[in-house]
C-alpha cells in the first residue's frame, strides 16, 4: 500500500501542475527548431508543429503510418484524452496499419492477462481481476473501457509498459542508494543527467526542489526511472513487432516535449516515433492584451461593414479579397497558444472542469480490522474528505454491503456516478457511525 500511496502522490502532483498551477505548455525545452516559437491550437483541431500547420484528421493518420513508435499523452481522468487516444488507435487500424499498445496503467508480469483478454478468453471482471487493475493503476475503469474493448474486438495486441511500482516507491522514499544489486539487475538504467528534464520535472512537480528539496531529490530518479521502463518497452514491443507501429499510451508528463519516453527511445534505438499530445481549450479566454485589440478590430470591422458604401452614384466597389490576417483576428474559434517544442502534433480539445466519474480520495489496508477496513488515507479537497470521513475510520459496509476484500469495495465505488446517493457504515474509535452524501463535485475555492 505504501508503494501505491507513493506512486499516486507522484501522480497527482505531475497531473495538478499540467492541469493548472505551473505552466507546462509555454516552457522554452525541447526541439530546438520549435522550442522559441509557439503556435494557436485551435478547439478540435490538430496542429502539426514540424510542419508549423494546422493539418486534418486524416492527414495526421496519414504521417502517423510512418512512425514506428507514436506516444500518446493522457490526463488520466479526462475523457476526452482517451477518446484522442482511441481515435489514433482506430485511425492506424482502419488504414491497414498493424497495431500494438504498448499501456502505462500495466507492466511486463500482467501481459499473459492483457494476452486472455484480447483472444477473448477472460470477460471483463476476469481481466480486471488477472491484471489487478484496481490495485496497480485505480483511475476509473471506463475511461479506458472504450479502448481495451476496441482491442479486443479488432485482436490488437496490448503490453504492460511500465515497471513494477516496487521500484520507483523505493527511490522515492529512500533514493536511488536503497536499491540493492538485485533490484539494480531488474531495472533499466536510470539517467539523471539530461537538464531540460530534470527542469520539466521541476515545473511539474510545482517547485519541489525550492519547498522540498531532499523529497525531489528522490522523485527525480523515480521519474526518471520510469520513463526509462516506458522507453525501453517502447523499443522491445517494436522489435517484436517489426511491421507494426506501437501506440503507447501514457501520461502527458512522460510525453511533452519528447523529453522523458522519447528521449530514451531517441537515445537508447534508432526507431522514429512521433508524439500526439491533447491541450485543453477554454471556451472562453480571458481578455487581455493582443485579445482586446482583436475584440476592437472586430467591431471596427462590422461598422465599416455596415457603412461602406459607393463614393459615387453609379460606381461599382471592385469586391476585395479577403485579407488572412484580418480573417484570423475576427475568427471566434477558441484556442489556446502552445510552444511548438510541446509535441509533434498538438490536439485542441474541450476544457472541462469536471471529471466525468467520481474520484472518492481514500485508501484502505487490505487486511480486514475489527469486520471491515481501515481508512488509512483521506486525501484533502477530495469527496469524502469533504463529507467526513476520516483516517482510521472503519468501513463496515457502502450502501448497505459488505465486502469480502478491498478489491471489491473500490470495485463498488469505481461504477458509483455523480448525484448518486453513498452511504457508509463505520465503526470510529468505538462508536459506530452512519454517513451519507449525495455524490457531487467539490466545489473550487478560486
Amino acid at each position: 500500500m505504501k508503494a501505491l500511496t507513493t506512486i499516486i502522490f507522484l501522480s497527482l502532483l505531475i497531473s495538478s501542475a499540467i492541469a493548472q498551477d505551473f505552466d507546462s505548455e509555454r516552457i522554452p525545452i525541447g526541439d530546438i527548431n520549435r522550442k522559441y516559437d509557439f503556435c494557436m491550437v485551435k478547439l478540435d483541431k490538430i496542429f502539426d508543429t514540424k510542419a508549423g500547420k494546422e493539418i486534418t484528421y486524416d492527414d495526421m493518420i496519414s504521417e502517423l503510418k510512418n512512425y514506428r513508435i507514436v506516444l500518446i499523452g493522457e490526463s488520466h481522468t479526462n475523457q476526452l484524452y482517451h477518446d484522442v487516444e482511441l481515435n489514433v488507435i482506430k485511425g492506424l487500424y482502419e488504414a491497414g496499419k498493424p497495431v500494438v499498445l504498448a499501456l502505462e496503467m500495466y507492466n511486463p508480469k500482467q501481459d499473459e492477462a492483457l494476452a486472455n483478454w484480447v483472444s477473448g478468453k477472460t470477460d471483463p471482471n476476469t481481466f480486471m481481476e488477472q491484471t489487478d487493475y484496481l490495485t496497480t493503476w485505480g483511475h476509473n475503469y471506463r475511461y479506458y473501457k472504450a479502448i481495451f474493448d476496441y482491442a479486443r474486438e479488432k485482436h490488437i495486441p496490448m503490453y504492460g509498459a511500465n515497471i513494477d511500482k516496487k521500484y520507483t516507491s523505493k527511490i522515492g522514499r529512500s533514493g536511488v542508494a536503497s536499491l540493492t544489486e538485485e533490484d539494480l539487475k531488474n531495472i533499466p538504467q536510470i539517467d539523471t543527467t539530461d537538464i531540460e528534464h530534470k527542469f520539466l520535472i521541476k515545473v511539474m512537480m510545482q517547485g519541489m526542489d525550492a519547498t522540498m528539496p531532499d523529497q525531489f531529490n528522490n522523485m527525480y530518479p523515480a521519474q526518471s526511472l520510469w520513463d526509462a521502463a516506458m522507453g525501453e518497452s517502447a523499443i522491445r514491443t517494436a522489435q517484436k513487432h517489426p511491421e507494426a507501429t506501437v501506440v503507447l499510451l501514457a501520461g502527458s508528463g512522460h510525453v511533452i516535449y519528447n523529453n522523458g519516453i522519447g528521449k530514451i527511445i531517441q537515445k537508447r534505438s534508432s526507431f522514429s516515433f512521433a508524439s500526439v499530445v491533447p491541450v485543453d481549450v477554454p471556451i472562453k479566454t480571458k481578455e487581455k492584451g493582443m485579445m482586446e485589440i482583436r475584440k476592437e478590430i472586430k467591431k471596427e470591422k462590422a461598422e465599416e461593414n455596415k457603412t461602406d458604401m459607393p463614393h459615387k452614384e453609379g460606381m461599382q466597389e471592385k469586391e476585395k479579397s479577403p485579407n488572412p490576417h484580418m480573417l484570423m483576428m475576427t475568427d471566434d474559434t477558441p484556442y489556446k497558444i502552445v510552444v511548438k517544442s510541446y509535441a509533434d502534433y498538438i490536439w485542441g480539445v474541450k476544457e472541462v472542469k469536471e471529471e466525468l466519474y467520481p474520484a472518492f480520495g481514500l485508501s484502505v489496508k487490505d487486511e480486514p480490522q475489527n469486520g471491515g477496513y481501515l481508512v488509512e488515507r483521506v486525501m484533502p479537497g477530495t469527496i469524502v474528505f469533504e463529507n467526513g470521513l476520516k483516517k482510521n475510520d472503519i468501513i463496515l459496509s457502502i450502501d448497505g454491503k459488505t465486502f469480502e476484500n478491498t478489491t471489491q469495495l473500490k470495485k463498488y465505488l469505481q461504477f458509483k456516478n455523480w448525484d448518486e446517493q453513498l452511504s457508509f457504515s463505520l465503526l470510529r474509535g468505538d462508536e459506530k457511525v452512519d454517513l451519507s452524501f449525495i455524490i457531487k463535485p467539490v466545489k473550487d475555492d478560486e
